[in-house]
């Protein structure tokens, strides 16, 4: 009796404490920061780049390798009469072969260097994902308040409008064009909920969620988003040194330095050592006499005549060489673009923001003014919902504008290798 009651609170202890960590992950608030950390963690992006630098580091490894002898043995039996077998052990090392193997090497290390570079480059688009669509979350959430004290005052406005109509203090038209405003503002506060979830939908997609997860982003308290916005140029010079993408191409240019000694190593002569023994007898004998060998060999090759293969190698990763050294130039000349462009951005978002926070005051005072004047038939439906929408459409205005001065600001300080915060 004492057991089954020890393993019935044994499991209701279970059940509760798993259903209590279900919720409480479940109501777990996901920060711009955890948010990010989780992404490159978890993101199939950045792990299948993960996978290809370590795919690249065995093959440094074993270009390493290679500079040992190689190692063979061997046994063969003959199955005609008269019978005969042989065994055999040998080994072979190149000795010089125009440094290709030592290039190879050194070319192999740069390249495991640049799988590294390119998984930095894919954790660093990775982030500014992320922040972009947990601003966007932000935002969408920040329209569902708005949308919903509109609904709310648009309802206040439908009642008043409603009694006005059974007394006759208005007109039909007027309480039909309230009434319609009051639904249109009940489906602006379902479009706005609905954009919100999908927005959610890539957030988790970004964070590899499954997708049933729920997931509740965390509101900070953003109360000042002005910042000082630094000259393009200075952005550009710390990012061509911090930035994967600019480190990757210049990585390029060594590994094509590097592949023009391997290719320019087949014009020279390459020298082998190699050797054996065996021993020769029959298996299947048991009075044959085995009689042994051994052989010590070194072998010289002198190219001659290809058929200009060796030269038209060496003129390819020339022209390769040539090709990556524009393309960085390119890279570069795009950056300083984008650069420049989110300079723009962040000086015109907050010149903007500032403008439309004043706009917002009035328009809200505006609109408080109508509704009283309203509410004692001072003035007709008609001011009053053109009062309404300017204050919808300067409050979206100003929710918009202050996420991409934020997003702005994150971009600048991300070119500048600084961590991603709010």
């Amino acid at each position: 009796m004492f057991r089954l009651t020890f393993q019935y609170f044994l499991l209701v202890a279970l059940l509760t404490s798993t259903i209590s960590y279900a919720q409480e992950s479940q109501n777990q608030q996901w920060d711009l920061q955890q948010c990010v950390s989780h992404a490159l963690t978890n993101n199939l992006t950045v792990s299948q780049s993960y996978l290809k630098q370590r795919s690249s580091e065995l093959q440094y490894n074993q270009s390493k390798l290679n500079r040992l002898p190689s190692v063979n043995a061997s046994a063969s039996q003959s199955l005609l009469e008269p019978t005969s077998s042989s065994i055999g052990l040998s080994a072979s090392m190149n000795l010089f072969n125009g440094f290709n193997t030592e290039n190879t090497i050194k070319k192999n290390k740069l390249e495991f260097d640049k799988q590294a570079l390119q998984t930095e480059q894919a954790k660093y688009e990775i982030e500014i994902a992320v922040a972009e669509a947990y601003l966007q979350c932000l935002y969408y959430k920040d329209n569902i308040k708005t949308a919903e004290k509109t609904l709310e005052s648009s309802a206040d406005e439908l009642r008043v409008a409603e009694a006005k109509f059974k007394v006759g203090s208005i007109a039909k038209k007027d309480y039909t064009d309230i009434k319609a405003q009051y639904a249109n503002n009940e489906y602006s506060l379902i479009r706005a909920k609905n954009t919100y979830a999908q927005q959610i939908l890539t957030l988790k997609q970004l964070l590899e969620l499954a997708p049933g997860e729920n997931i509740e982003i965390y509101e900070p308290e953003i109360e000042n988003v002005a910042f000082e916005v630094p000259a393009p140029i200075d952005v550009f010079n710390e990012a061509c040194q911090t930035l994967p993408e600019i480190r990757n191409a210049e990585q390029q240019l060594a590994i094509d330095s590097i592949s023009l000694k391997i290719a320019k190593s087949a014009y020279y002569p390459s020298l082998s050592l190699s050797a054996g023994v065996g021993a020769n007898g029959d298996f299947f004998d048991n009075e044959s006499e085995w009689s042994g060998n051994k052989s010590l060999r070194l072998s010289l090759s002198v190219p001659i005549f290809n058929k200009w293969q060796t030269k038209t190698n060496v003129e390819t990763t020339k022209i390769n060489s040539e090709y990556n050294v524009l393309a960085i130039e390119s890279t570069k000349k795009k950056l300083y673009k984008e650069i420049e462009q989110a300079c723009q951005n962040a000086e015109a978002y907050q010149k903007e923001l500032e403008a439309l926070q004043m706009s917002l005051e009035a328009a809200e005072e505006s609109y408080q003014l109508a509704q009283k004047q309203f509410s004692v038939g001072a003035t007709n439906a008609t001011a009053l919902l053109l009062a309404e929408s300017k204050f919808i459409e300067v409050s979206l205005s100003q929710i918009q504008a202050k996420y991409m001065a934020i997003l702005s600001r994150i971009v600048i300080d991300h070119y500048q290798g600084k961590s991603i915060s709010l």
